[in-house]
């Protein structure tokens, strides 16, 4: 094998172990972000005392949806 074909080999590695593990953990923690959000305003009546959470809802929203 060439240098070129290892670092290739080793870039996908990269890929697979380590960067699509933090996209699935960072997807995973919005959407519970946005659902806990949802509920909180749901069974408190109120806003949530965050900065903006709207975009948060609406994804939680479609993503139930399935829109």
């Amino acid at each position: 094998m060439s240098f070129k074909n290892v670092v290739s080999y080793l870039g996908c590695v990269a890929a697979w172990v380590i960067l699509l593990p933090a996209f699935v953990v960072g997807a995973m923690a919005l959407l519970v972000y946005a659902v806990f959000c949802e509920l909180g305003e749901s069974f408190v009546g109120g806003h949530a005392k965050t900065l903006d959470n709207s975009t948060a809802r609406e994804l939680a929203r479609r993503m139930c949806l399935g829109h």
